[in-house]
Order: structure tokens, then sequence, then C-alpha cells
């Protein structure tokens, strides 16, 4: 009986052992792929945290980026207004010179004539105030043209009568005015009281003796000799 009974309980305990032997393989190896789950969902998400971090961080490099960019804009539209300005001032600046330059070069005045006679010039009438030689193509010019810069040795383009120099000055009285020199008197006269249009020209600077030179007494055989050409051609 016991053999029997030992033998009913070994086939009745059989099936049981196998029973839980399979249950527990089969929790092993869902606990085992849980787990491979679980290690893959939690690398994704590591790996998703680093993607939307590195993206933010794209964010924020682009936004400085564009910062830097909306920066660098401005400088250079602030350059560009600062190189229009300074552009504009300059030509403002060339253009006030250029008015002041005409202004002072280009003027109408008083145009007469003269010729070496004591009554017109003074106790030398052959000798200028530039210490030269009266003789055609110089002229004399007022004292308030000769401050503004028409001084001696400068050239004189006067409309419809041609290039002069200036070599002489004129009575304290006379004003705006230029007096050309004339061999004789008769021209003198008939030239006649003219409002014309003078052009001082551009010339190289004188001499540092050149006002040093101004009053030299001249030669006695230099008057003599340029007084007689004088009354020969009166």
């Amino acid at each position: 009986m016991l053999t029997i009974y030992n033998l009913t309980v070994k086939v009745h305990c059989r099936p049981s052992f196998l029973l839980y032997s399979g249950i527990s393989h089969t929790v092993f190896y869902l606990a085992k792929d849980t787990m491979k789950h679980c290690i893959y969902i939690v690398i994704f998400t590591a790996f998703a945290v680093l993607i939307v971090q590195h993206q933010r961080e794209i964010r924020h490099l682009r936004h400085q980026l564009d910062s830097q960019n909306q920066v660098i804009h401005a400088m250079q539209v602030t350059q560009h207004n600062m190189s229009l300005q300074t552009t504009l001032a300059l030509q403002i600046g060339r253009s006030t010179q250029q008015s002041l330059h005409d202004s002072r070069t280009k003027r109408f005045v008083k145009v007469t004539a003269y010729s070496p006679r004591v009554e017109e010039t003074d106790s030398t009438p052959f000798i200028t105030a530039y210490n030269t030689r009266v003789r055609p193509g110089i002229i004399a010019v007022s004292r308030d043209l000769f401050d503004k810069g028409w001084t001696f040795g400068k050239k004189v383009y006067i409309k419809s009568l041609g290039v002069f120099t200036i070599e002489d000055l004129m009575a304290k009285r006379k004003t705006n005015q230029i007096d050309v020199f004339m061999p004789k008197t008769t021209q003198a006269i008939s030239f006649g009281r003219k409002n014309l249009e003078a052009h001082l020209l551009a010339h190289p600077p004188l001499k540092a003796d050149t006002y040093t030179r101004l009053y030299r007494s001249p030669t006695p055989d230099f008057l003599l000799a340029t007084e007689d050409i004088c009354s020969r051609l009166n």
C-alpha cells in the first residue's frame, strides 16, 4: 500500500513541480525582458533629454547670434550714417571753402588806367611800390584788395583786358579798384572808368625777402633810363 501510495504521490507531485518550474522560468524571462525594456526606456529617455537640452542650447546660441547680428547691423548702420555725415560735412566744407575762395578771388571792380606822371602817382612815377620798373602788363590795386590777398606778384585776369601782375598800390582813399598802367597819358585818359569782372589767379608763394625790398631806393641811373623811355613814349 505504501509503495502504491508513494507512487501515487510521486505521480501527483511531479506535474506540480514542473508547473512551478515553468512558472519560475516564465517569470524570470518576463522580468528579464522587462528589465531590458526598462533599460531601453531609460537610455531613450536620457537621449531624449540630451537632445532637448542640445536643442535648447542651439536655440540659445541662435538667439545670441541674432542679437549679435543685430548689434553688428546697428553698428554698421551707425558707421554708415557717420560716414555719410562725414562725407556731407566734407562736401559742405569744400563748398564753403570754394565759396570763400571765389568770394576772395572773383569780384567786380572799378578799373581805371594811369601813366607815369607825378600827378597820378608820387615822386617816383617810374618805380612801383613793389620796387620794380613800370611797364605794360602791371596794375595797381586799392589797399582794401591788397589786405584781402591781392598782393604783389600775383596775377589778375581782368575780363576783356587780359592777365596782369600786381606790382603797385593805389592811394588810400581808393577802394575796390584796379589801376592799369599805360605808358601814354592819352591812352590812360581815353581808357576812362569801367566796371569789370576780375579774377585773382593762383601763383607760387612770394620769396621770403619780397617785403624787405619794397621801398628800397632805386639807383639814379635806373630812374633816368626809365624816365627817358617813358618820355619818348609820351
